[in-house]
């Protein structure tokens, strides 16, 4: 189901995701690094892997592909920054039909968009719950990494899932935009 390039790409994309969300804490206190690996484990992995066992199951080869342009532009934007901004863009799920005779639908296509995000919304509803639940400190980023990657994936331009939902459907784009705004505004910061 993985091949060896696929799981060294993922591999990669989320050392350097973690690395641009950490920077520049984890150079005083390398336990952060840790931390943010484990919650954008959660997050980033959780996202894409919902990309592609959604395309998958609709009939479809899949496959994560890191953009190695992306990941250089991320990391300089990041120390550009000292961190204060993360633009993050480390790859994506491709997918293609197994015959000339399954072509995607825009159905198709909107479902496999919208999978990553709504994995994010579920996953921040799981650590908001917790987090209510046993105030354990690193859910509260597991809330806002989730609310934040979701939230900028449902943006409707270019490449990004919110383009693929929004002309599958306008309803449910506009709900789960709303939600995830929702999530950013609660988050604990």
């Amino acid at each position: 189901m993985f091949s060896r390039a696929e799981v060294k790409e993922i591999v990669i994309s989320f050392v350097a995701i973690s690395i641009i969300f950490a920077y520049p804490d984890f150079l005083w206190d390398p336990q952060i690094a840790l931390i943010y690996m484990l919650v954008l484990g959660v997050a980033f992995i959780g996202h894409e892997l919902s990309h592609k066992f959604t395309a998958i199951h609709l009939g479809f080869w899949s496959e994560y592909r890191m953009w190695k342009e992306g990941i250089i532009l991320a990391l300089v934007f990041a120390i550009a920054t000292g961190g204060a901004m993360v633009f993050a863009a480390p790859g994506a799920v491709y997918f293609a039909t197994r015959s000339m005779f399954h072509r995607p639908t825009r159905r198709d296509v909107g479902l496999i968009g919208l999978a990553g995000p709504l994995f994010n919304a579920a996953a921040f509803a799981v650590s908001f719950a917790l987090y209510t639940l046993t105030a354990f400190g690193p859910l509260r980023f597991l809330m806002f990494a989730n609310a934040f990657l979701g939230l900028f994936n449902m943006l409707p331009f270019g490449p990004l899932d919110g383009r693929k939902i929004l002309s599958w459907n306008g309803k449910v784009w506009a709900g789960l935009f709303a939600a995830l705004i929702i999530m950013i505004i609660i988050s604990p910061s």
